[in-house]
């Protein structure tokens, strides 16, 4: 195998480890219902949306670096 063949190998392992990082057994799904109405989440002006939006961002931020990292 190549230089460049390991290397994207590794990439591609450090991802599939981003993938299992955040397993339901450890970080159960919520309860939407409850989230979507909650009184400190209405009252504080932040959205589900902004919420949701963020984490998103930091996943594919990841992602992305190791990727970057992996084509240079």
């Amino acid at each position: 195998m190549s230089d460049r063949e390991e290397k994207l190998e590794e990439a591609l392992q450090r991802i599939a480890s981003w993938a299992d990082a955040y397993h339901t057994d450890i970080f159960p799904e919520p309860d939407w219902e409850k989230v979507r109405y909650s009184l400190l989440l209405g009252t504080s002006g932040i959205t589900l949306d902004a919420i949701s939006a963020s984490c998103m961002r930091h996943v594919v931020d990841g992602i992305g670096k190791i990727a970057k990292e992996a084509l240079e």
